[in-house]
């Protein structure tokens, strides 16, 4: 029974001792019997929090004050840990962080699925051994940073609002606070040359004076650096997100090329006009300054080219050990024919191929539909095709059960929400003797996990993968098979 609500209220301060790490990253702790979750804690550390929220059933709080590190605690390689966000867990050892990852995976299916209690009981023990990442440090293929404003004040004049910005920089923004960019100077998450990079990328808004993007009042020029790499090939690609049409850039085109085009490596260094609110363009109008538009990367021995926006997984060494892990467990054969739904780029279709007699992939984005179509004529494999749309859509009329496809084996990546109710029961009207589910959000693969049990399919295994070090996010390749 929880501590009563009246005991515990929001402002009230108590020390206690981190219990374990619970889905989504933060520490859980009790207050008497009440659940506490406490975003940034690891276990073993004793703090001092604030209750931030409280719920009927548990309550939320902040750190105040570590009064004693935890045992395992290490320190963090990165000066940014306690502002970016981005590496929570990068005080935590990574066998440690990787041994977290398989248990909150458990506890995730055990408590949150919703079958009945003796049915969930079983699910934990189908969870293997974490496979974990090739590497700990710089493993990510692809970066964003944000031009802004350190600092960001205002006043009254006749009613309106005016905004005074303060120290332009180009960083990343802390959690919760989207108006402003702190200074970043290094990442160990990206290549080891991002310091001279981000170096360069200050001195050349010190001797242009661009104005950086201030997305308050919609103003300014420069707005994003998204940076991507073939770790296997060494291409690199520098892009520039600014608020320009193309007439006012084009005076610009030599400044860049002068600043950044003589980089080792460098393969594409782009322009892309972004004149909408949201920080991901919609109509992006990208414009080559040098090299070309894409950089090469190699998958196994598969080649693709990546654009500024590809959906191409982030940790390329890692990508492979998933994608080794999805083949292990759908145990294809020549007969087989595969569905691979939120297919993206068709970059786990297209390894599959060799192991079946035909895949098909069904993607809702044109512009990863068009990369998936170039990529498998580069690669040269002519048992796979595309159909563009949402999978709900797509399985319902075009590739409806018993119609052109008998699938055999389905394999779903959906995105964090998870799987349409729609798409969910097209692949169980298909019937399909082994489904493969790819989840990077355990707890709506839970969700998930229930209604086919509900159909009649049983789990397997679930294996998970560790492609993010030092942050919460969990990857899992789950196989259901048909009893």
């Amino acid at each position: 029974m929880s501590t009563p609500p009246q005991t515990v209220t929001p402002g009230q301060s108590h020390q206690v001792t981190i219990e374990k790490l619970t889905f989504g990253g933060s520490g859980m702790t009790h207050v008497g019997t009440l659940p506490v979750f406490v975003p940034d804690s690891i276990p073993g550390q004793m703090l001092e929090i604030v209750i931030t929220k409280l719920k009927d059933s548990y309550a939320e709080a902040k750190v105040k004050k570590v009064v004693r590190k935890a045992k395992e605690e290490i320190s963090a390689r990165c000066p940014h840990f306690h502002d970016c966000g981005g590496c929570v867990w990068q005080n935590i050892p990574y066998d440690k962080q990787i041994a977290y990852k398989e248990e909150i995976v458990r506890e995730t299916l055990l408590h949150l699925t919703p079958i009945g209690e003796e049915e969930r009981k079983n699910l934990p023990g189908r969870v293997l051994k974490i496979i974990p990442s090739p590497q700990v440090f710089h493993y990510r293929n692809k970066m964003e940073f944000s031009f802004g404003y350190e600092s960001m004040r205002t006043e009254e004049n006749n009613g309106r609002r005016i905004f005074f910005d303060e120290n332009p920089t180009i960083g990343l923004h802390k959690p919760g606070q989207w108006s402003t960019v702190f200074p970043v100077t290094e990442c160990h998450l990206y290549d080891e040359q991002l310091p001279m990079l981000l170096s360069t990328v200050r001195r050349f808004m010190q001797e242009t004076n661009l104005p950086v993007y201030n997305p308050k009042t919609q103003k300014g020029m420069l707005r994003q650096m998204l940076l991507r790499r073939g770790v296997h090939t060494g291409e690199q690609m520098i892009c520039f997100l600014v608020q320009a049409r193309k007439k006012e850039l084009e005076p610009l085109f030599q400044t860049f090329i002068r600043s950044f085009a003589g980089r080792p490596q460098l393969a594409s260094l782009l322009l892309v006009e972004h004149m909408g609110l949201h920080d991901k363009p919609d109509f992006p109008k990208v414009h080559t300054l040098y090299g070309k538009n894409t950089i090469t990367e190699r998958l196994f021995d598969l080649t693709f080219e990546i654009s500024p926006f590809s959906f191409f997984q982030t940790n390329t060494l890692g990508a492979e050990k998933l994608y080794r892990a999805i083949a292990d467990v759908a145990e294809l054969t020549m007969r087989d024919t595969v569905l691979d739904a939120y297919c993206g780029m068709g970059t786990i279709g297209q390894y599959l191929a060799r192991f079946c007699q035909k895949v098909v992939g069904v993607e809702s984005h044109p512009s990863a539909i068009e990369d998936a179509l170039t990529s498998a004529g580069k690669n040269r494999i002519g048992n796979i095709s595309f159909y563009k749309g949402k999978a709900e859509q797509v399985l319902q009329h075009q590739l409806k059960a018993g119609g052109k496809y008998k699938f055999s084996v389905v394999v779903v990546d959906p995105p964090r929400p998870g799987l349409h109710p729609a798409a969910r029961e097209a692949v169980v009207a298909h019937n399909p003797d082994k489904i493969v589910y790819v989840s990077c959000n355990t707890s709506t693969f839970a969700r998930d996990l229930a209604e086919f049990l509900k159909a009649g399919y049983e789990l397997r295994t679930v294996q998970p993968v560790d492609l993010f070090p030092h942050t919460a996010h969990i990857e899992t390749v789950a196989l259901l098979q048909k009893k």
